[in-house]
């Protein structure tokens, strides 16, 4: 009898990390201060696991020059952006054997914005990249559009994964039926759907900024409060939350963060993204963002080290 699929939680453990050294021209006169951060986040989280490093062949001598040793190993592969939660595959195993499911990404719905480019299909190399057999969905998404609770919950929002632009199945009712089947095929059992964001320049609202499992049961959600700005739609989805149960049947414990007030941002541009709990969850640690908003960057670093007791919460290395 085949083996059912199952999408592991965050905080379980990880063979490695998948990451990109791959820095397109689109950030222009930000490229070397990119590069810079990405490369302290890459030795940060090379601290508490292997990275194995995709890099063009452009781009491979810069890697090698940056990282050395067995923590960091350098793979040429036909990359061209960083943000590997969306152009890789989503690891799942199927009993014990690791799978790489392709959700089909199309460039975040290949907007004006952001035209789908030849590296977004980097997840149909599963086998020859990540040695990995490969799946593929029935419908489109991305990785920042899914959290799991490794248990059969999973939780998305209507804004990115109903958009047209991914999945123009018809009418929001058919939408949903047709998405939460295709998932059943993955081990999911219960989806909860926020709103989401559908305002959001690029992604169309992910989960991933606005919704973090911490452990099976319980989640953090961030709330935005700044001034006159409040989501009203944010709250809505917070309170949703409140109010559901998981696929086994547990009222969901919710505890609130909130995201960093704008005037502290150091960059004001629509595309900024400025959020906590689109974090990465290593062995060991929880890598995340500070935005020089004291009082809420300690909150958020407190907020986490409850979550993930016997982890090292490092706020820094991304800021």
């Amino acid at each position: 009898m085949e083996h059912p699929f199952r999408i592991p939680a965050e905080w379980e453990l990880h063979a490695c990390c998948w990451m990109a050294w791959a820095i397109h021209g689109e950030w222009k006169d930000w490229i070397d201060e990119v590069k810079n951060e990405l490369e302290a986040v890459i030795k940060t989280i090379a601290q508490f696991e292997p990275v194995r490093l995709l890099s063009p062949p452009s781009q491979i001598a810069d890697a090698r020059a940056r990282f050395s040793g067995d923590r960091v190993e350098i793979i040429e592969a036909p990359v061209d952006d960083i943000w590997m939660r969306d152009i890789a595959p989503t690891f799942a195993l199927q009993g014990a054997q690791p799978v790489a499911i392709d959700f089909n990404f199309n460039g975040w719905g290949n907007t004006r914005v952001r035209r789908a480019r030849p590296g977004d299909r980097l997840a149909s190399a599963g086998p020859e990249i990540f040695g990995t057999p490969r799946v593929c969905a029935s419908f489109v998404a991305e990785g920042g559009a899914l959290i799991t609770d490794g248990d059969g919950t999973l939780i998305t929002t209507e804004s990115c994964l109903l958009n047209p632009n991914r999945n123009p199945f018809g009418s929001t009712k058919v939408q949903k039926e047709r998405i939460e089947r295709a998932l059943k095929e993955f081990g999911i059992r219960r989806v909860i759907w926020f709103k989401g964001d559908p305002d959001e320049p690029v992604t169309s609202g992910h989960i991933d900024g606005c919704a973090m499992f911490t452990a099976l049961g319980a989640l953090l959600a961030e709330v935005i409060d700044d001034g006159n700005l409040i989501s009203t739609q944010r709250r809505y989805d917070v309170a949703t939350l409140e109010s559901s149960f998981d696929a086994v049947g547990r009222r969901l414990r919710v505890e609130k963060i909130y995201a960093p007030r704008k005037r502290h941002w150091r960059f004001k541009e629509a595309m900024f993204a400025a959020c906590y709990l689109n974090a990465y969850v290593a062995n060991g640690a929880v890598i995340t963002a500070c935005f020089g908003d004291s009082e809420r960057d300690e909150a958020a670093k407190d907020a986490l080290v409850l979550a993930f007791p016997g982890r090292k919460i490092d706020p820094d290395a991304a800021d």
